[in-house]
């Protein structure tokens, strides 16, 4: 297998280094040509996520995402394994809540071939029945094991409590045993034919190519996709605080540490105060080894065995939640910790130079995840599904920087309702 590198020397990306084009059936294409390596990253997103699973059929999206490899109207799954064997490429398709991405790597020399191959698997899946019941089989036991996992249980039961049943972070993408089992080969193939259409498929392509040759490939290879009207966004019901402390613990056998998810319904990506709260969320339990929480919960009085904060914020707004695995005598004690740590955080925003280590941080990361194609391709990604033009990068650090202590202390205490929270601890039977 040949060998496939994607590093290279960080470029600015400007609006003038990035070909942009729309195409007139709603999907959008983003070139960056790279000349440091002869490799190319694709990546792609559809807004096809478990957020459109219809009732009684959660799953579906996750179930439709990864059958698309396992037998096209040209390949089976084991032909097109080979293909990309013989390419020394890979090539991937998974869905999570709001989208579904596909992602390729390959060599440059290979890539119009790459792109043909991504054309058929998301355009031309077979559905075998066989693949089917394999492919139900692997997530069912997959959905069994996260039963007898206390990290599992307690997340899917934080969810539970957090969020009303209409809403999509009320659950889990995955679905569960019942609603995987009830999915038929015919919902499989509606899901696609209905959800998988051209409108608001973004595509971007970043490595040693020419961006005339790739606009032309792309649009003979998804000429004739089918568009139609736009896919209605999903208004979910409102989620906010709870009117009161929730707690729910689970018992598991066999079992020797516990698992705690504490949270609240958090911010959007959309969100006026989303840099005010993923700076907040940083400080709280992420900077360096797990931020304050860590410092405090962890290093200083040794009560968790990890202990972390991560604030979701997609198109809608995810859960900002604390988790940690502890010992189960310091259950009890850690919740304690947790609610003083995110009190103490409203009360001091910004001890002892955390702002500037925290934006340095934020601005930091985002530079190192340029040096990649791979991170080129998925920040081009984000600021085409997000809106936020391509002059984002460049304008990146100075909206890091304009965060302020008070607002990073205004969005803690606008989600941190302490009297109002959600707490799920899987235990020890």
């Amino acid at each position: 297998m040949r060998n496939v590198s994607t590093r290279g020397p960080a470029v600015p990306i400007t609006p003038e280094s990035v070909v942009r084009r729309p195409f007139g059936d709603g999907s959008v294409a983003l070139i960056r040509e790279k000349r440091a390596n002869p490799a190319v990253t694709v990546l792609g997103y559809l807004r096809a996520g478990a957020v459109y699973d219809p009732p009684g059929r959660e799953g579906l999206a996750l179930f439709t995402a990864s059958m698309l490899t396992r037998g096209t109207a040209a390949y089976t799954s084991q032909d097109l394994a080979l293909v990309l064997d013989s390419l020394g490429a890979s090539l991937n398709v998974r869905a999570d809540l709001e989208g579904v991405t596909v992602s390729a790597r390959c060599l440059a020399e290979d890539t119009e071939r790459v792109l043909e191959l991504v054309a058929e698997v998301m355009q031309r899946p077979t559905f075998p029945a066989e693949e089917v019941e394999k492919q139900r089989a692997r997530i069912i036991t997959g959905i069994r094991e996260g039963r007898l996992d206390t990290r599992v249980t307690a997340e899917k039961t934080f969810r539970a409590l957090a969020y009303p049943p209409e809403h999509p972070h009320h659950r889990t993408p995955e679905g569960d045993e019942e609603t995987v089992g009830a999915i038929t080969r015919e919902d499989l193939i509606e899901y696609h034919r209905r959800l998988y259409r051209a409108n608001g498929l973004i595509l971007t392509v970043v490595g040693e190519v020419t961006a005339p040759r790739i606009l032309e490939q792309l649009g003979a290879l998804w000429n004739g996709r089918r568009a139609g009207g736009p896919i209605a966004a999903i208004a979910p019901p409102q989620a906010g605080p709870a009117s009161s402390v929730q707690r729910r613990v689970l018992a598991i056998p066999g079992k020797s540490q516990a698992d705690i998810v504490l949270g609240v319904p958090g911010f959007s990506r959309m969100s006026e105060d989303f840099y005010a709260g993923m700076l907040a969320d940083l400080i709280l339990g992420r900077l360096g080894l797990m931020g304050r929480l860590g410092a405090t919960l962890r290093d200083k009085e040794g009560l968790a065995y990890y202990v972390y904060s991560q604030a979701q914020a997609g198109f809608l707004a995810g859960p900002w939640a604390v988790r940690a695995g502890v010992n189960p005598k310091n259950v009890d004690r850690t919740v304690e910790g947790i609610v003083r740590e995110i009190r103490g955080l409203q009360r001091e925003p910004v001890r002892n130079g955390e702002l500037p280590d925290a934006q340095n941080y934020v601005i930091g990361s985002l530079a190192l995840r340029l040096e990649t194609d791979a991170g080129v391709a998925q920040a081009l990604l984000e600021i085409e599904v997000f809106g936020l033009g391509l002059d984002y990068l460049l304008r990146y650090p100075g909206l890091i920087r304009s965060v302020t202590p008070d607002a990073i202390g205004a969005a803690a205490a606008r989600y941190w309702n302490l009297s109002g929270y959600t707490v799920a601890m899987a235990v020890p039977a």
